[in-house]
């Protein structure tokens, strides 16, 4: 950390201003260019202790939320509209990239028009010191990354809930704007407050005009990313679903689909092998939820649901069963192990032989009692 003298040359101090804060005890002037908004940090004038900020244009950064590899995202406030957003601040690299500056600004232009319940609200994008940044409405404070990591699995109603409304955004953006997200995964659904999940992060989504331009790089996290992708041929909607079956998979059975040392074996596992049963993880859970995670996840695009209508349709099945069980009629035989078997036979003839004796001497005693 270091500090300025409060004489500083007022030119240079306007032209790092962004870098500069000031004590809320003494106000002198403290330089936090290497300092993460958030931390807490000793006044070198005064040794008051305080949460340190930084400016990013209009916006205060007072809270770091979260990484990426694209970018970073900090709770802030709106100094203009005096409200809490969260905004995510991209690479300063990416804007360099004159392909991706386009695709970007374009689909978030789309993405900032969607309004719905289980997708974050975008309220504004722009370009500040030559880096990119989406300001959003800020959701709670927690990823499902987050709860998996402190809870390490959650319940099968939960889930069912959360595959229900993240498949529902989903629906939305491919029916509202045309757009696949490309990178569905726990760190990008958030939880609010009253535990609805909203999917965050459009800024690698795509229209099928733009996918068809994509060179195939891989950005998603390999846990979660489909096979096609990884093959670089053409995405559609059912990419998006296989990385939410992922997901949920992931939450239901504590650990995700495939796990390996690098992150190239992971990669070639959705390629070439077949996930575990979820039975495998979650002996309990029914088949309805278990049947619609693991279709949602099927390497072929063509045997995964068609629609996010019949993949919402077939959770919200398992959601009725599993609020309110019947159970029904048993037409299964159990077969017994032969020795039970022995064992019932034997028994069964003893009692027919006790019948018949029974009925014998009682044929015996009226018969000598008519003599």
């Amino acid at each position: 950390m270091h500090f300025l003298d409060r004489k500083h040359n007022l030119g240079l101090l306007n032209s790092i201003s962004e870098e500069i804060i000031h004590c809320p005890s003494c106000q002198g002037e403290i330089e936090v260019s290497a300092i993460t908004a958030g931390s807490q940090i000793i006044c070198p004038y005064c040794n008051h202790q305080f949460a340190s900020f930084k400016f990013f244009g209009h916006y205060r950064l007072q809270r770091l939320l979260g990484e990426g590899g694209m970018g970073s995202v900090y709770e802030a406030l709106d100094t203009k509209l005096n409200r809490l957003v969260a905004i995510k601040v991209l690479k300063a690299g990416l804007s360099h990239d004159k392909k991706f500056s386009a695709t970007f600004l374009r689909e978030v232009e789309i993405t900032a028009s969607l309004s719905h319940p289980n997708i974050v609200q975008v309220f504004s994008f722009g370009e500040h010191n030559n880096q990119y940044y989406l300001v959003m409405e800020l959701i709670g404070h927690y990823t499902l990354d987050h709860e998996i990591n402190k809870r390490k699995r959650m319940t099968e109603a939960e889930v069912i809930d959360i595959g229900i409304g993240v498949a529902s955004g989903l629906q939305f953006a491919l029916e509202k704007g045309n757009l696949i997200h490309r990178d569905i995964k726990p760190g990008n659904i958030l939880l609010s407050n009253s535990r609805v999940p909203k999917v965050v992060d459009f800024g690698l989504a795509l229209t099928p005009e733009t996918a068809e331009e994509s060179t195939g790089e891989v950005w998603g996290t390999p846990y979660y990313v489909s096979p096609e992708r990884l093959e670089g041929v053409t995405e559609d909607f059912r990419s998006d679903m296989y990385s939410l079956g992922m997901t949920l998979y992931h939450t239901l059975a504590g650990r995700p689909a495939f796990e390996a040392t690098t992150a190239e074996l992971v990669a070639m596992m959705h390629i070439t092998d077949q996930p575990l049963p979820l039975q495998t993880y979650v002996p309990s859970i029914s088949e309805q939820a278990s049947y619609a995670i693991m279709r949602a996840m099927a390497r072929d695009p063509e045997k995964r649901f068609q629609s996010y209508h019949e993949f919402i349709s077939q959770l919200e099945d398992a959601k009725r069963r599993l609020a309110s069980p019947v159970a029904a009629p048993s037409r299964t035989v159990i077969a017994q192990p032969e020795a039970d078997n022995k064992q019932m036979l034997m028994v069964i003839g003893i009692g027919v032989a006790i019948v018949v004796i029974g009925v014998v001497g009682f044929i015996a005693y009226r018969m000598f009692n008519a003599i």
